[in-house]
């Protein structure tokens, strides 16, 4: 008689994973920003008005433009262009939801690299938003009230308000941009030498 040999499979996998992690986490675990609406640009095609919408309590995801939907582990099989299979085992690994399949090393260390650069991509798009929106302002009110920094201003206006569309409609390629992520910082050392603080909570003080 043969010898019985324990079987890895675990049947609940795709029960697990949908249970232990919600469709905007996934979403924002690819690096996609969701709006307040529950929409953001659909990833699997040329979206300029987000089109995707993100429904509550596990109901998955759905494009009114493009037709794709699906849940979690569909959403992640898409965009990571892996098998479904593969997708419920990357959130596994990702969200530390338990499970029978064993996580090889690789894989966890792809999750925890694709998990660091998101949170570094979320702290991106908060500083920079943050830091645009106030010199853009500062822009605004020294062309309106020709200031010192009027030609500033004038020369300005349409590159920061670019920065700006960018990092709502595609940040991931901005935060890429090393000469872009240079200007935003450069943004940030020019509103320190107008003597502009900005507190923690976004607020302007001179």
């Amino acid at each position: 008689m043969k010898g019985y040999r324990s079987c890895s499979y675990d049947p609940e996998l795709f029960r697990k994973v949908r249970e232990g992690v919600s469709m905007r986490q996934v979403v924002e675990y690819c690096g996609i920003q969701v709006n307040r609406k529950g929409l953001c640009l659909c990833p699997f095609h040329h979206d300029t008005d987000p089109s995707l919408r993100i429904y509550p309590d596990g109901k998955g995801f759905y494009c009114f433009t493009c037709g794709t939907g699906g849940d979690q582990i569909k959403f992640t099989a898409l965009y990571r262009e892996i098998s479904n299979t593969d997708a419920a085992r990357e959130l596994a690994a990702a969200f530390d939801i338990p499970i029978n399949v064993p996580v090889t090393y690789r894989e966890k260390r792809e999750a925890e690299k694709i998990q660091r650069r998101r949170r570094e991509l979320t702290a991106f798009i908060k500083r920079s938003r943050m830091y645009l929106t106030v010199y853009r302002g500062l822009l605004y009110m020294a062309v309106r009230e020709r200031n010192e920094h009027f030609w500033e201003g004038l020369g300005s206006l349409s590159r920061v308000e670019y920065l700006l569309d960018c990092l709502e409609q595609c940040p991931e390629e901005l935060f890429a941009d090393k000469k872009a992520v240079k200007k935003i910082g450069e943004v940030e050392r020019r509103i320190a030498d107008w003597h502009v603080r900005i507190e923690p909570d976004g607020t302007v003080s001179r």
